[in-house]
């Protein structure tokens, strides 16, 4: 693990798909498989029929395959709500997913699990300290203890998982059978809490896993430290020490490794961006290429996160990959992992020369964001840029203060974004400066991606009337996370701390930005005279219809103001 020199506290503002808030559930293995016509691959749509399409999840929950299980679940609920076996079932392989993403963590398991009982016990305290002093809204315990109660079910429902495997290798399945009759029991019989009451539930769990399977007690109490991040909201997070590194590396903009993004499908790791002067941009992958095998080993039915630790490393040491391209070839390549600067500014050009209509597309916001537009406008005002098309899609958001800078280039009077919160410095009005260096005609595109960071920037600009918004309504996350360095663990905390409104006062939250010219598109606008199975790249007007729409908006502006 690379050594941090951060300071103890950041504004970060991420839009990640985690499981919030759920009630209390009835446990039940998935049943057996039963003869039923089966669903499409999770990547397809779901089955006409509610009943087959909770076998085909069933049928990925036998096989451990929770992303691909989540998913089903997700599409389900959403098309038939009355059914509340889709929730539970949803609840379920989400705890599954987190707790398969812990134990595939070598920092969790090489650093965290190793932790004495003194000190897991004041990293448990430490937790809940800053929940109870900074979580935007005021949190009663119990919730909090029975999530890590849960946690503990769930990781001993399978005797072959890591969980059994490293913390009670000779468990004995009647000492299981009897462990979790008797945390059921506590988790149903939980009074009101206060933190040395809390303190004390986890104590009384990690003397049962002593005595029945002779656990040690980091192993109990960090699923009670994961469980209370959990159960609060979508985006807070328990961050081990790895992933307290890969956080502040986003921040910074910059990381070793080999410059991909990746995704999980049935053939291995689905490379869906490439980062420009990269190892991997260099070697000529490209997105929709597929990992399929790492040091020469499959990658197929491994987990995200284990099967993309397999391509970390030090800087300067070699990976070799075999990759699946586009048109069902294979290769093989040797990469160096070295030094990778991830740029927020992915494209900026002239689109429409004749009318000087300049596109940037800006995929976060990071520490560099600024100055990186910065330098992006200024190339196309030399080029003769008259109107700017500033692309939002598919941003998931980023540091609070980039937002509120980029804007404050573009307006020079109102507010552009207020926060409240419970703790000191968390509620704020942040208000833009009298000067105002771009002062071009501009639209903003946005989707169902375009997250926090991204709703601040465009929402004010609209509200404002300093920008029209184009494309179809953004995500709709309004909430502030702070970043934590923790005292007792080299760890942290990710931690939803206020709520951002509007600079009409509105909240985001499930909100999000409406667009003033609504463009629906089945997906990224594919099918809009793409060659069929290439990766859609913003950008191209002849294929990217809501920047085309954007043109026409840039043509109508620029003739009426002449």
């Amino acid at each position: 693990m690379k050594s941090l020199a951060r300071p103890r506290m950041g504004w970060l503002l991420l839009a990640i798909s985690l499981p919030g808030w759920a009630p209390a559930m009835s446990w039940a293995d998935p049943p057996a498989a039963q003869s039923s016509p089966m669903a499409k691959d999770a990547d397809g749509a779901i089955e006409g029929d509610s009943s087959a399409t909770l076998e085909r999840g069933l049928g990925f929950e036998r096989r451990h395959n929770w992303a691909a299980a989540i998913q089903v679940y997700r599409d389900a609920k959403v098309r038939w709500p009355s059914r509340p076996d889709f929730q539970q079932r949803l609840r379920l392989s989400e705890m599954h997913a987190r707790l398969a993403r812990r134990y595939q963590d070598q920092s969790f398991r090489n650093i965290l699990l190793r932790l004495g009982r003194e000190k897991v016990f004041d990293l448990f305290d430490e937790l809940i300290e800053r929940i109870e002093g900074n979580y935007v809204d005021p949190v009663p315990l119990e919730p909090l203890i029975r999530r890590g109660f849960d946690n503990l079910e769930v990781a001993l429902r399978d005797p072959k998982f890591l969980f059994l495997t490293l913390n009670a290798p000779e468990a004995a399945p009647e000492r299981v059978a009897w462990l979790r009759d008797q945390l059921r029991s506590r988790r149903e019989r939980l009074p009101a809490l206060d933190r040395d009451s809390a303190r004390d539930q986890v104590r009384a769990a990690c003397d049962l896993a002593r005595v029945a399977l002779n656990i040690a007690p980091a192993a109990v109490v960090l699923e009670f430290v994961f469980g209370s991040c959990d159960v609060l909201d979508d985006y807070t997070a328990y961050l081990t020490p790895d992933k307290l590194d890969d956080m502040f590396a986003m921040i910074d903009g910059n990381f070793v490794g080999l410059g991909v993004e990746l995704k999980l499908d049935d053939q291995g790791m689905k490379l869906v961006g490439v980062i420009r002067g990269g190892p991997a941009s260099d070697a000529g992958l490209r997105a929709g290429d597929r990992i399929v095998a790492v040091g020469g080993q499959s990658v197929r039915g491994l987990g995200l996160d284990e099967a993309a630790g397999r391509l970390q490393g030090a800087e300067g040491t070699t990976v070799e990959i075999g990759v699946l391209r586009a048109d069902a070839s294979t290769r093989n390549f040797r990469l160096v992992r070295r030094h990778v600067e991830v740029e927020s500014v992915a494209q900026a050009r002239i689109v429409e020369p004749l009318m000087g209509v300049g596109y940037v597309q800006l995929t976060g916001f990071q520490k560099t964001s600024t100055e990186e537009l910065d330098r992006a406008i200024a190339r196309l005002r030399r080029q003769g840029m008259r109107y700017l098309v500033l692309d939002l899609r598919g941003n998931p958001g980023g540091l609070l203060n980039v937002a509120v800078d980029i804007a404050d280039r573009f307006i020079d009077q109102g507010i552009i974004v207020s926060t409240r919160g419970r703790a000191p410095g968390q509620t704020q009005v942040y208000r833009a400066r009298p000067d105002k260096p771009y002062t071009m005609p501009l639209a903003i595109l946005i989707d169902r991606d375009s997250a926090s960071a991204s709703e601040i920037l465009a929402g004010a600009l609209q509200e404002l009337g300093r920008a029209v918004v184009i494309g179809d309504r953004s995500y709709g996350k309004g909430s502030v996370q702070s970043i934590f360095e923790l005292r007792s663990a080299p760890a942290g905390l990710k931690l939803t701390t206020a709520k951002f409104y509007s600079p009409r006062n509105r909240p985001y939250s499930e909100q999000g930005v409406t667009p003033d010219y609504p463009v629906a598109l089945a997906a990224k606008p594919a099918s809009y005279g793409q060659p069929e199975g290439e990766p859609q790249e913003f950008g191209d007007p002849k294929y990217d219809r809501v920047l085309d729409i954007a043109l026409q908006q840039a043509r109508r502006s620029l003739t009426s103001n002449r």
